[in-house]
């Protein structure tokens, strides 16, 4: 496998559903630390995070738990990178590039009570392997993590999306706001911020306090609004981007710096995007519709009258969205850059072996003035300003 097809692979994965498939109880976008005796009280409140969006995992405790999809199979399975890929490239063969199953042989043996993956020993008088045969013979002992203790639920899932629109009806609209001049800028104007309910933070102080006053801090904790710190997570990312089902309510958002020095511009409430960005359009009637990547290229479609929909990022799609597309054609709308080209070929495959035809916003028209430069997003070609 080349560096490149490594990437694409590791992109197509969602980071989540492995966890899921090594066993990992995550419960909103968490679950409690692999070495619980680093923490106080056995991590009894969840330190590891999740980030489907960037494909990575760490622990806000200790400093070496943290890493990407492959990290995490090697943490969960105390193996080698090497056979991390292997597990990995065996489980999700169907997203591999080509769509081609490698005739991978794991180097690992396998103890017979407990599926775990054993290291071949260490070679005599080879003393760094030897230090790293103890640390894995330590982490074996302290994992304990194939029985793990659930993660108990501070709130049921039905009280935890009453919180969410509670939250959001405690936004503002943006007209007349800071939020107001970005859009605009970005050449999206009222009527779809109307139409697509965007919210704001106007009073960030009065808003951190009334949701104190309103809700126990480790709930707050718990549903993803407030830090690990104890304040609102959203300082610096004030406007607001609800992904709407089909009866027009949220329980999903993504958050937006409007400040272009904020890293990252992008805030997503923790835990699994539900759906794609504007899912109504995929109302599986025959047609067109347009796949961006991020909610502002989306909107900038919607302005224009083009039935588009949005996704984070490559890495959030899930094939499990594949019948949302029902009697629809895909135009791939992807950033013109190296992972939007990228993205694109591992979207074509996936919609490929679905029956789903699309084509590439551009393709054949890269000579004329007028198409997509290098670096460009549907946003600024159609005019739109940082």
């Amino acid at each position: 496998m080349t560096e490149d097809e490594l990437k694409q692979f590791k992109a197509a994965l969602s980071i989540t559903a492995v966890a899921a498939d090594l066993g990992v109880p995550l419960v909103r976008g968490r679950c409690r630390c692999f070495f619980p005796q680093r923490h106080s009280h056995n991590d009894r409140t969840p330190s590891v995070s999740f980030s489907e969006e960037r494909g990575t995992f760490r622990c806000w405790v200790c400093d070496d738990v943290r890493g990407d999809v492959i990290s995490l199979v090697q943490i969960v399975k105390n193996c080698s990178f090497v056979e991390a890929l292997n597990w990995l490239k065996e489980t999700y063969h169907f997203l591999l590039p080509g769509n081609s199953r490698a005739a991978n042989r794991p180097e690992a043996r396998v103890a017979s009570n407990s599926g775990r993956p054993v290291p071949n020993p260490p070679a005599q008088g080879n003393a760094v392997a030897s230090r790293v045969a103890v640390r894995d013979a330590e982490r074996d002992a302290a994992l304990e993590y194939h029985s793990p203790e659930p993660v108990k639920e501070l709130v049921s899932e039905d009280e935890r999306k009453k919180i969410i629109l509670s939250f959001l009806k405690m936004l503002s609209p943006v007209d007349k706001t800071p939020a107001a001049a970005y859009l605009a800028r970005r050449r999206i104007y009222k009527p779809i911020w109307d139409k697509m309910l965007l919210r704001t933070i106007t009073d960030y102080g009065a808003l951190n306090n009334k949701l104190k006053e309103t809700y126990d801090l480790e709930v707050l904790k718990y549903v993803g609004l407030f830090s690990e710190k104890g304040n609102l997570r959203y300082y610096k990312h004030p406007l607001f981007f609800p992904y709407l089902d089909a009866k027009r309510r949220s329980f999903y958002f993504q958050a937006r710096a409007i400040d272009s020095t904020v890293v990252p511009k992008e805030l997503n409430l923790r835990g699994t995007v539900p759906y794609p960005y504007n899912v109504s359009a995929l109302d599986q009637r025959p047609g067109w519709v347009y796949l961006c990547e991020g909610v502002v290229d989306t909107l900038t479609f919607l302005g224009q009258g083009i039935a588009a929909i949005g996704i984070p990022g490559v890495r959030s799609f899930k094939t499990e969205w594949l019948p949302l597309f029902k009697n629809k054609s895909v135009v791939l709308c992807l950033d013109k850059d190296e992972a939007g080209r990228s993205g694109t070929e591992y979207l074509q495959s996936v919609f490929a072996q679905s029956g789903i035809r699309t084509v590439v916003l551009g393709e054949g028209l890269e000579s004329l003035n007028s198409s997509m430069k290098e670096g460009d997003d549907i946003n600024s070609w159609f005019g739109g300003k940082k």
